[in-house]
């Protein structure tokens, strides 16, 4: 099943790849020998890819590209350029609910961290209909530890009811948790 669901992915990029105006060459080789022996664990199929320098060859034939060079589902290529994402979780525990801060005032903001990356934090000001943009960064790069707490010095800022911190993993931000709401006033 395995086979012919490769041979038909195969056709489809070939088709796919003609439909453009493409040239392409598909040179398949057997997952296992003819005589039922079996080869090192590398020897699953693979296509040789040949066509047009154009980027609509390369789109088409970038996945069997990848099945030609020996990457894969199991083997993924090595990239400088790629970083895998953080996984993990931040936690806000302070600011507490309830407290008004003053402008230019300052305040601790702590947060638990499972990602392992450096944060930064964000004030963050609410923009109506539940959503918030980011005002000003208070924190940059603070520490990668399992918790964190940070001196936060706001900026001049307009005096308003709905304001929060963000803390969220450096750079990329693609982990992230927000405080409890809080007021800042003059």
């Amino acid at each position: 099943m395995c086979r012919a669901t490769s041979m038909a992915t195969n056709l489809a990029v070939a088709v796919a790849a003609t439909a453009v105006g493409c040239m392409l060459v598909i040179s398949l080789t057997p997952s296992s020998p003819p005589g039922g022996k079996n080869w090192p664990s590398a020897g699953r199929p693979t296509a040789a890819v040949s066509g047009h320098a154009g980027s609509a060859a390369r789109a088409a034939t970038s996945v069997l590209h990848e099945t030609a060079t020996g990457a894969g589902p199991e083997e993924p290529e090595k990239s400088e350029d790629f970083v895998p994402p953080p996984t993990g979780r931040i936690e806000v525990t302070a600011p507490k609910p309830g407290v008004d801060y003053k402008a230019n005032g300052s305040f601790t903001a702590a947060w638990k961290n499972s990602t392992g990356e450096e944060v930064d934090v964000w004030l963050r000001a609410a923009t109506g209909h539940g959503r918030s943009q980011r005002v000003a960064l208070v924190v940059p790069r603070a520490e990668a530890g399992p918790t964190g707490e940070a001196l936060v010095t706001l900026p001049k800022v307009p005096p308003g009811p709905r304001y929060v911190l963000e803390v969220a993993t450096a750079g990329d931000g693609a982990v992230g948790a927000v405080s409890r709401t809080f007021a800042i006033t003059e």
